[in-house]
């Protein structure tokens, strides 16, 4: 099957990484050593955990949660208590465990984007691992490093995505900060029947539906702008035209990611760390402002639009019909599906430039932080549950029945018969499983890490505030870029 050929396409990578937090326990444990085996006691080592799901995540994640302490209960004879709980969104989750440094108030187990476990390590000013977990000695631990515990169900350093794991190590200290656990990218939704109707009129080669397709998934980001300014032009020119709800033909989910991916794929300047391991902004360039000026110019033909200038996300608009094209992630894939079916969701990669496919790496990753954990047994501990997490049976599952879109992080969890089942869905028509062969058969680990260092958060807000302010004409490209540049700095 298409699939398990895709699987020796995938990188793999030499290790894996995770990042572990601390909290409060009453365990009388006395190891101290990544592989020493813990003293059974009879009291319970508490291990918090904060995340950032809805109802169905949060439950498979208990539900997990009590299996592992289950199987640690009778395997090593150790009593833990993994509390999961609901903090908000992202960024409620960074504020929360900033403020909590101060406060002792944080998690030992966190989901955390790369740019804020930067700001974690960031707050440790010259105290080494003060609050973050570097996970690389336990990964390469003879005793319980990746593959060593059976029991647990995770395979080796080289069953991980090579793409996924770069980026837990994309900060400006050496190590290994945080780990993935479900991750997604970014992909094209589309109105098969009214694209496919205006395609043979665009290009009269274009003339089957394999032909269609092929061009969809092959199709460069130039080959998609004269596409769409086709597509303007014939509704410009035909009052009765195929689709009259569409008011702009293609809609971008993330002005960030728009900005951050041309950057990368023409081997444009973004963020650097330089030899100090000081955090560098790069992006204010002629080349980059030359870029915007084309993408103002196709925003002005009416040919695309995004969140930043609409304040609203494009599947809105996707499933109303007022556009033919959104790209989005891969992990929001549910919310596109048309209420009624009232048409075809298509999807394909995003097109890009210069021949060089770079795209996003999004989801789930988490982080371990050092609270209240004088011995070392909860940073451990948790480190052994993202190990359970991201076993073959439970990462598939996660991925399958506890979200829309997101993809496991090994290879062995795309071989499971329950994710290999769910691929084959895609071939009778249900969309979502399409979007995850996709990511994993075509994307193939083309995934593009942004350096991590306090201050690359505020950057992604800032390069993706520079296309909306000079989309509305709120500024010029020099004062936009100028802007951006300043408030970078000013986090950094």
């Amino acid at each position: 099957m298409k699939f398990k050929k895709a699987l020796t396409l995938f990188s793999v990578i030499p290790m894996l990484a995770l990042t572990a937090c601390g909290g409060s326990t009453t365990s009388s444990a006395t190891n101290t050593s990544a592989g020493e085996t813990s003293t059974v006691s009879g009291d319970t080592l508490e291990i918090e955990f904060w995340h950032t799901s809805g109802k169905g995540l949060t439950e498979v994640y208990e539900k997990y949660a009590t299996q592992f302490e289950q199987l640690v209960l009778e395997n090593e004879g150790k009593k833990i208590d993994i509390a999961a709980s609901y903090q908000g969104s992202y960024d409620d989750v960074l504020e929360k465990i900033n403020k909590g440094f101060a406060t002792n108030n944080y998690p030992n187990l966190t989901v955390a984007y790369p740019d804020h476990v930067a700001e974690y390590l960031e707050a440790e000013g010259t105290e080494t691992g003060k609050y973050v977990v570097n996970l690389e000695p336990y990964i390469d631990d003879e005793t319980i490093g990746l593959g060593k515990e059976s029991y647990i169900g995770d395979a080796g350093k080289d069953d991980v995505v090579k793409g996924f794991y770069d980026e837990g190590t994309a900060y400006k200290r050496e190590g290994v900060y945080s780990f993935p656990v479900m991750k997604s990218s970014e992909i094209m939704f589309y109105n098969k029947e009214l694209v496919f109707e205006y395609l043979p009129m665009f290009d009269e080669t274009l003339s089957t539906s394999s032909k269609k397709e092929a061009f969809l998934n092959t199709m460069t980001w130039t080959q998609f702008m004269n596409f769409l300014s086709f597509v303007k032009t014939y509704m410009k020119n035909h009052e009765d035209h195929p689709g009259n709800n569409i008011e702009v033909p293609a809609f971008y989910d993330s002005d960030a990611n728009l900005m951050i991916s041309k950057m990368y794929q023409n081997n444009y300047p973004y963020l650097s760390i330089d030899d100090n391991g000081k955090g560098s902004v790069d992006f204010n360039t002629a080349e980059n402002k030359a870029f915007v000026t084309t993408l103002k110019a196709n925003y002005d033909a009416g040919l695309i639009t995004t969140k930043g200038v609409e304040k609203e996300y494009g599947s809105a608009w996707f499933k109303e019909e007022r556009t033919l094209f959104d790209i989005g992630s891969s992990g929001g894939s549910g919310y596109q599906n048309p209420t009624g079916g009232q048409f075809t969701v298509g999807v394909c990669k995003v097109p890009a430039d210069n021949n060089n496919p770079l795209y996003v790496s999004q989801g789930v990753s988490m982080a371990v932080l050092k609270h209240d954990d004088p011995t070392g047994e909860k940073a451990k501990y948790a480190y052994k549950f993202l190990k359970y997490l991201t076993s073959a049976s439970v990462n598939a599952y996660l991925c399958v029945n506890g979200s829309e879109g997101y993809i496991p992080v090994r290879k062995s969890a795309y071989e499971t018969n329950l994710f290999q089942n769910y691929l084959e869905e895609g071939e009778e028509g249900e969309f979502v499983p399409k979007v995850a062969d996709i990511v994993i058969n075509q994307i193939d680990g083309h995934y593009l890490n942004t350096p991590c260092f306090k201050g690359s958060s505020k950057a992604r807000d800032a390069v993706g505030s520079i296309l909306t302010r000079v989309f509305k004409d709120d500024a010029t490209v020099e004062t936009a870029f100028a802007d951006a540049v300043t408030e970078t700095k000013k986090a950094m």
